[in-house]
């Protein structure tokens, strides 16, 4: 089956059904599959077609979930694009991916104007919502067009969605995920959560992630999606009520916020419909875990994966999250679980052998979930990509019974509030500032986030230049949330005999007290 097709069952057998609720508007499935085919003609009469890339920059809505099954339908793959990146980050992407056309939310006008006259390819800039004068609404893309489902000769392995993630080179690598990837995916989800067409899901991560995929769950087997533009703990715990959900989710900062919005705002919140409740994206810390269980009351479930790997690699279910009892089930609560459904992981040492309990290794994933590769990036994907097996870069431990415990990651990323962000890139900006000579920058424990960007500078002699000065230059040349929070000035860098600057030694005295250095 191809991700185009997802809505087909769904519209000839609940067509009345609420397939999407968002704001105080709800579309049924035959008014979604509609709009989707006709979007699908729509994109086809601007020209698009079978490997066409069409950047995506918008907030979670309607009109997004419209897109991420049109554009695949007529064999154009969807280029998700970060809300939160600067202007100068999202022309590399878009360039990068030589996209044909743009889509965009109209508070994104602005930046997209600012860089259309470097965006190489770029023949079409398509505005959702209030379009400007000069400049074409979404809406035209659907009105007048055929209800006649297009005619493709698309396989399972071509492309449908190209998602960038950083990479330790420091630039972002599109990730060229299949048909056959991201459906395989959510197959095995279905299984592992049991999802079905009574069910009510809201996700709480945005839709750039490919944390999407709990949002075109539902729409596969007829259940309901509730979208949220953007994650408010107040209005989400009224939508979880109000809309009487049953699977929800968000990344261990948000479920953070949440908790602490209940204890300062105490009620009886009737959480009583919500059976799955998913996090992911960054570990959990097990404190934060044991407050969410008697918060909540419902099941959690861990998702641990990455997009190379569409993401899904190991569930630590709901039957795991044991609060009392044997101390190695209890233990459990620090692990990300086992594989999921219709994945092979293992974890492996230096000599490719499976390790034994305690023994550190990395993981490893194979099944038709994996990446066809990086786009234009062959010798990335071969290093990434041995003898069929996807190689994570994250290293952890296992037990007896196979439950997966992250430890520590072979590459530098840093993950703060579920975004991951990769030191090289952050770097790079420092030592473009005029009085930096020397920068690293590492992850730090943060109660809020889980990890927080750390700058480490080394001025040029004679300069001098204050903390804020420097967080101040790298916000105006990367997204926000990569900018460092804290700045610490020292005369030199420890560093091996080769060069390379020793991280570890410089993490060592911020995770004191901490059983791995990943919050």
């Amino acid at each position: 089956m191809l991700l185009g097709d997802i809505l087909r069952r769904s519209a000839k057998l609940y067509p009345d059904k609420t397939a999407i609720v968002f704001r105080d508007k709800k579309w049924n499935y035959r008014q979604l599959n509609d709009r989707v085919t006709r979007l699908a003609n729509g994109l086809r009469s601007k020209g698009i077609g079978r490997g066409d890339r069409v950047g995506l920059l918008q907030h979670p809505c309607p009109e997004y979930m419209e897109l991420y099954i049109a554009i695949p339908k007529i064999g154009a793959v969807l280029v998700p694009l970060n809300c939160r990146l600067a202007g100068r980050e999202l022309e590399y992407i878009i360039n990068d991916a030589e996209a044909k056309m743009i889509i965009m939310g109209e508070e994104f006008i602005d930046v997209i104007r600012t860089i259309q006259p470097a965006l190489e390819a770029v023949d079409n800039v398509f505005c959702i919502g209030d379009a400007p004068s000069d400049m074409d609404g979404y809406e035209t893309l659907i009105a007048g067009f055929s209800l006649e489902v297009p005619e493709t000769d698309l396989e399972e392995d071509d492309v449908a969605v190209q998602m960038y993630t950083s990479g330790t080179t420091g630039r972002p690598k599109g990730a060229m995920l299949s048909h056959k990837n991201l459906m395989s995916n959510y197959m095995g989800r279905l299984v592992d959560v049991k999802l079905d067409k009574d069910d009510v899901v809201m996700n709480g991560l945005p839709y750039f992630h490919v944390a999407a995929e709990w949002a075109i769950m539902p729409l596969y087997i007829g259940g309901t999606l509730i979208i949220q533009s953007e994650f408010d703990p107040g209005p989400f715990l009224d939508a979880l009520e109000s809309e009487k959900v049953t699977v929800t989710g968000a990344v261990p900062s948000m479920i953070n916020m949440l908790v602490e919005y209940m204890e300062k705002h105490p009620r009886d919140y009737d959480l009583s419909n919500v059976r799955i409740f998913f996090y992911g994206a960054s570990p959990m810390p097990v404190a934060l875990l044991k407050k969410t269980i008697k918060a909540f009351k419902c099941k959690l479930l861990h998702a641990y994966g990455l997009t190379e790997a569409s993401p899904g690699v190991t569930f630590l279910m709901p039957e795991d999250h044991v609060l009392e009892g044997p101390a190695e089930k209890v233990r459990r609560l620090a692990s990300c679980g086992r594989e999921v459904f219709n994945v092979e992981a293992r974890v492996v040492n230096e000599r490719g052998l499976d390790v034994q309990p305690g023994e550190v290794g990395e993981i490893i994933v194979r099944g038709d979930n994996v990446m066809k590769g990086y786009w234009k990036l062959p010798e990335e994907t071969s290093e990434t990509i041995r003898n069929g097996w996807l190689h994570t870069g994250d290293m952890a431990t296992v037990d007896e019974e196979d439950y997966v415990f992250i430890v520590d990651r072979k590459k530098d990323m840093i993950i703060s509030g579920g975004e991951n962000i990769y030191p090289r890139e952050v770097e790079e900006v420092l030592y473009a500032h005029p009085s930096v000579l020397e920068a690293t920058v590492i992850g730090v424990p943060d109660q809020r986030w889980g990890e927080a960007v750390k700058a480490i500078v080394v001025l040029s002699p004679g300069e001098t230049v204050s903390e804020e000065e420097v967080i101040d230059f790298c916000k105006k040349n990367l997204a926000s949330y990569k900018k460092p929070k804290s700045v610490e000035f020292v005369d030199t860098l420890p560093r091996n005999p080769l060069g390379k600057v020793l991280k570890k030694e410089l993490r060592k005295k911020y995770w004191e007290g901490y059983d791995r250095e990943v919050s």
